[in-house]
């Protein structure tokens, strides 16, 4: 109860003052949306005004053709980025590539994106290889006949393309049958040539009547700077003496360490005795593969294999891949652009073990049928006196009549183009 001393004075109430927290508050929410929505209009802004224009609408590509992404990319308004450095043309078809383009803002807190996509089509125009045929063929009376025996043929991008032969040959009945041979891809490029075949009661004698030259005159011959002489060998020159090929004047030689076929690898009976009589001479070495695989998983562990069976050894050449059996191409179910494949899977493979690899082949397949010759390392095959291929080449194999003490019988005889 109040005393009555206080009941005329009048009741004072204080208010307390209002803390300034609120009011920033308001303040800090108004920035921040002032903010929010600038940063709004800058991104959709940049977003909106990203563009990009190629170079042709729904460019055609040729199969297998090496396309680099960026090359279609005519202008952007932002940086432009390809989902993959090449454009994808291994298989024939339309195909869509997605391109990103971003304009970074405010230092790259912000990135805003977008995707742009370009159709292409990828065709196949290159009609199919005749790889060789034996157009005068020659054939004994009742035995068997089959074309293949005669021809070889392979497509680019068609691992089994069509054969039809018009023309019949009756093998019981002597006499001379012409033959019009039709090749045709599934992209519809043809290939055709006519060969006529006669058939015989007796066959005709084939006599080896090739000049057989010696080392030393094969040296002579192709002297020059910056020039070594070699050799390769396999099974086929049995026992070798490299003391005595040392002393001949070899200085280096590429050894078979084995041949492969349908995943199935075999040592070269001959290699381990071949490679540590070479080194023990002083001679450089390599190694070669004859293989026939067709499948880049086969080739690969063929890689592996060798990589195992050389235990770290250190070569002097890179590891030859040979794949040469064009004879019986279409036997092979395989396409010529996946034979190159198989010669990138091996040296792949090899490259992570620190080993190279070069390309052998004759010069009519290094010119119609192996890519890249430009820039793989090549060991050509050309057995005469004065080689026109006009491709790089670091070893040049031009004899396979060479005559050297210490082999019995003929060996290949080889060029290396010292840097």
């Amino acid at each position: 109860m109040r005393s009555d001393r206080y009941k005329d004075e009048p009741v004072v109430i204080k208010k307390k003052k209002r803390a300034p927290l609120k009011g920033l508050l308001i303040l800090i929410l108004i920035l921040a949306a002032a903010i929010a929505g600038s940063t709004a209009y800058f991104y959709k802004t940049a977003y909106d005004s990203l563009s990009v224009n190629f170079t042709e609408d729904s460019p055609v590509l040729e199969f297998g053709e090496s396309c680099p992404s960026m090359n279609y990319v005519k202008e952007s308004s932002g940086e432009v980025y390809a989902e993959s450095e090449y454009l994808d043309t291994e298989s024939v078809g339309s195909r869509e590539t997605v391109y990103t383009a971003t304009k970074p803002l405010f230092g790259g807190i912000l990135n805003p994106t977008k995707e742009f996509r370009m159709n292409y089509t990828v065709a196949d125009s290159i009609p199919p290889l005749k790889i060789w045929s034996w157009d005068d063929a020659v054939l004994e009376r009742g035995s068997e006949f089959n074309i293949n025996d005669l021809i070889a043929y392979g497509d680019n991008a068609d691992p089994t393309p069509l054969l039809t032969v018009d023309g019949d040959v009756n093998m019981e009945k002597n006499g001379n049958y012409p033959l019009h041979v039709k090749v045709t891809d599934s992209s519809g490029n043809t290939t055709e040539w006519d060969l006529e075949v006669e058939v015989t009661d007796e066959l005709p004698s084939y006599e080896d009547t090739a000049e057989r030259t010696k080392f030393a005159d094969f040296v002579s011959a192709h002297k020059g700077d910056n020039r070594s002489f070699g050799i390769d060998v396999s099974a086929w020159q049995d026992e070798i003496d490299f003391r005595a090929v040392k002393e001949a004047g070899c200085e280096f030689a590429i050894i078979r360490i084995g041949y492969t076929g349908d995943g199935e690898i075999k040592i070269d009976k001959t290699f381990t005795r071949n490679f540590q009589g070479a080194k023990a001479a002083g001679l450089k070495t390599g190694v070669y593969l004859y293989t026939t695989d067709t499948t880049e998983e086969q080739v690969r562990q063929a890689a592996d294999w060798i990589i195992e069976t050389l235990g770290g050894e250190n070569l002097d050449f890179p590891v030859a891949f040979d794949w040469e059996d064009f004879d019986d191409f279409q036997d092979y179910g395989i396409s010529l652009h996946e034979v190159n494949k198989l010669y990138d899977a091996f040296a792949d493979e090899l490259s992570q073990a620190g080993y190279g690899c070069m390309l052998y082949g004759s010069k009519n397949y290094l010119e119609k049928v192996w890519e890249k010759t430009d820039i793989r390392p090549v060991w050509l095959a050309h057995y005469t006196e004065k080689t026109d291929y006009e491709g790089p080449h670091m070893l040049w194999q031009a004899s396979c009549t060479g005559k050297i003490s210490g082999i019995d019988g003929d060996v290949d005889m080889d060029i290396l183009y010292n840097k």
